[in-house]
């Protein structure tokens, strides 16, 4: 067989693969929603149409290192949401080494006599969010721990239609919807992917389960949940991939709904990708059980939704050269397009361009995540991918939530709050 007809069938084989990532993949998804959808048996907190019962407890817990700013607003918005919604349980807050008065501050709170206790651990010095939930768990006494962040605001009923889910002996966790206030340019084209990625995950999880699932709320069944390896990258994506191992579902509940907010600066959604991606290949490393079929039930999802996404930049790549190398009228012509749609992605990652259109802020938006996909290799590869915490720009809270400081902390003015 000539070289040029290896080369093309070379080039064939890398945009099916990406197309099979991004289209071919998703419609299977669909199809088997269409087919075999297993749709959670949930209890009904409103309505009350299903007799099922759920639990009425919950343990939160809220990660913080150096949160002094909005640690008080969160305690506050999580002891109105427990008694609004009846329910009972505790705060537990998990200080990573703050060294800002984030201890104080959330001192102020265990020292309130109300019905659901909020609960310190200190850790001295900064361990990493995987330790420091791992630290949260070993001290929570609820049936359902719920895992929360410092930045966002959870919708009134977001907590109850968490539990709601655990009415289904088979739910060993459930993931809520993270909603993001659209930002401009690329990041305008960033949550439309965001959108997409919402989509893909709630019909996996009609299927069987989610891959991974959103951190900043979400909840699990406390006698599921292991201890997270510290250093560990993406512990949203470890221990529900754990849980879905050991034969329970991981769900998506649209219901329950987080508010936050993209960053501000392409360089800040960049890193938080790369962050994001290198942990897949630690993943990897740190779960290699999770490769065998026979022993993992998402196999399928995890390979075709996490892992076939970050070898899509070097196949995109890939077929850029080959076809270049192919020459001729028709693979020349392919080479033009692809270099057509790179200069336009190019071209939208100026604020200027991307904010007067939209397919070329999405453009410009898959440029960035499969740039942060192809460095995350090199990052992982060569030990620099770091456990320190990172921080975007912090959701401003609501009125309400200001008005429900007021309840709780007399005594503290609500930093951030307006």
């Amino acid at each position: 067989m000539e070289t040029p007809t290896l080369l093309a069938m070379f080039f064939w084989l890398c945009v099916v693969f990406a197309a099979y990532v991004y289209v071919g993949y998703p419609a299977i998804v669909w199809i088997g929603v269409r087919l075999w959808a297993r749709p959670v048996r949930r209890s009904s907190a409103v309505g009350g149409r299903h007799p099922l019962n759920f639990p009425k407890s919950v343990s939160v817990i809220i990660t913080a290192h150096n949160e002094v700013k909005m640690i008080g607003r969160r305690l506050t918005e999580f002891l109105d949401r427990f008694e609004a919604c009846g329910l009972t349980g505790e705060v537990i807050v998990v200080s990573d080494g703050s060294t800002d008065g984030t201890v104080d501050r959330v001192r102020k709170f265990t020292e309130l006599s109300g019905a659901v206790p909020v609960r310190l651990i200190v850790l001295r010095t900064n361990v990493g969010k995987a330790a420091a939930l791992s630290a949260g768990f070993a001290a929570a006494t609820s049936e359902i721990v719920a895992l929360a962040d410092t930045r966002q605001t959870w919708s009134p009923d977001a907590l109850v239609r968490l539990l709601e889910n655990f009415a289904d002996p088979m739910v060993g966790a459930v993931s809520g919807e993270l909603k993001v206030e659209s930002g401009t340019g690329v990041m305008h084209g960033v949550g439309l992917y965001w959108k997409y990625e919402k989509w893909l995950r709630q019909r996996e999880a009609l299927l069987h389960s989610t891959i991974g699932l959103t951190g900043a709320i979400c909840a699990v069944r406390r006698n599921l949940f292991r201890p997270i390896p510290a250093g560990t990258l993406l512990d949203d994506v470890y221990w529900p991939l754990s849980v879905a191992m050991r034969g329970h579902r991981v769900v998506f509940d649209d219901r329950a709904k987080a508010l936050d907010r993209f960053p501000k600066l392409v360089a800040s959604e960049f890193r938080r990708k790369v962050r994001t991606l290198s942990g897949n290949f630690q993943l990897i490393v740190r779960l290699p059980e999770a490769l065998l079929p026979w022993r993992n039930p998402v196999w399928f999802p995890l390979v075709s939704h996490k892992l076939a996404r970050l070898a899509v930049p070097w196949a995109l790549l890939a077929a850029f050269v080959s076809s270049a190398a192919l020459g001729g009228v028709w693979y020349g012509t392919l080479f033009a397009v692809q270099l057509a749609g790179l200069l336009v992605a190019l071209a939208g990652l100026s604020p200027a361009v991307a904010t007067r259109s939209r397919v070329v802020a999405s453009a410009a938006a898959l440029l960035v995540l499969n740039a942060a996909a192809w460095w995350a290799f090199w990052v992982w590869a060569t030990g620099r991918a770091s456990r320190s915490w990172t921080k975007t720009t912090c959701y401003i809270p609501s009125r309400p939530i200001e008005q429900a400081a007021a309840r709780h902390e007399p005594e503290l003015s609500l930093v951030g709050a307006r």
